[in-house]
């Protein structure tokens, strides 16, 4: 018996990162998810981006996106959190541009995905790992970066809020198509870790590139040979569509998606279905560090030019 609803072989989904995203840029991949029946997750910016952000793209603020990401929501899609923009954002204004968020789409983000280069990133950077080698090899190759999110006593920490209003929240991320091989306790709670109230892992497709590699015919057999799930991690933005078109082994890639027994639901949706079906996992020390090392594995072999 399948473990998935409706008796589908495995899960798929992808969570998209708004960096960079433009309306016109983005809409016409989202036409094609539409278009083959697949339903995934948008992530958003409550407040607009400094003009001069690197990442900057549209937020809630601008009234055609805004329109167009509630039309969105109400054909299936969950619109999740990157943070209240790019550039980072100070706790008080953090609650403010949740309160927004909340006015806007009619109820809190359930998921949340950090903004890198944004000092309120919640238990990132070197506070991802408790595996001494594989903090030290973070710091070694990113300069040492801190975020203050979960950093008492800093005008950036907002650990109580995200307690208070997100459930899940993205951490590590693999070259492995099957997310749950590579996270088998996913979605989970880690006391050490406690404003997060449960984590999951992606695999990563974050430019077109790598998603069209992550997501080749031979994986998806692989996919649906395992019976498990997979959650891409992506930024739309970049590559996916071209002069008003989406990319044209995209575009075979999903409808290559669209004609396998596969439940395609959001991030929420997906985690939800698992703890239900298995109840709640609290991972341990031991299990976190073995996340932390097949990470750490995926780092070295993308160094190296292996993934």
């Amino acid at each position: 018996m399948s473990s998935w609803p409706e008796g589908k072989t495995f899960a798929f989904t992808i969570m998209d990162d708004t960096d960079r995203a433009y309306l016109q840029g983005v809409k016409p991949f989202y036409d094609a998810l539409i278009n083959f029946g697949l339903r995934t997750t948008k992530t958003v910016w409550a407040l607009e981006s400094p003009p001069d952000d690197p990442f900057r793209g549209d937020s809630l603020q601008n009234p055609a996106y805004r329109a167009w990401v509630l039309d969105l929501q109400k054909a299936g899609f969950e619109i999740a959190w990157h943070g209240a923009r790019s550039g980072g954002t100070q706790r008080a204004a953090h609650g403010d541009a949740l309160a927004s968020f909340r006015e806007i789409v009619g109820s809190d983000p359930r998921t949340y995905a950090n903004h890198a280069v944004n000092p309120e990133c919640i238990y990132w950077g070197e506070e991802r790992f408790d595996a001494p080698l594989v903090r030290e090899m973070f710091r070694r190759f990113s300069g040492r970066r801190r975020f203050l999110g979960s950093t008492p006593g800093t005008p950036y920490n907002w650990e109580d809020l995200c307690a208070k209003t997100l459930r899940y929240v993205r951490g590590f991320n693999f070259d492995d198509t099957v997310t749950s091989r590579q996270d088998p306790w996913m979605p989970y709670h880690d006391p050490r870790r406690p404003a997060a109230l449960r984590w999951f892992s992606a695999s990563d497709g974050s430019d077109v590139e790598r998603f069209v590699r992550l997501l080749a015919p031979a994986r998806l057999d692989g996919l649906e040979s395992s019976g498990g799930c997979c959650i891409v991690y992506a930024h739309v933005a970049d590559g996916f569509v071209r002069d008003g078109a989406v990319d044209d082994r995209v575009m075979r890639t999903l409808e290559d998606l669209s004609r396998r027994p596969g439940w395609y639901a959001p991030v929420d949706a997906v985690l939800d279905h698992i703890e239900q079906r298995r109840g709640e996992c609290v991972i341990t020390t031991t299990q976190h560090r073995r996340l932390e090392w097949r990470w750490a594995a995926y780092q070295v072999r993308r160094l190296l030019g292996f993934a």
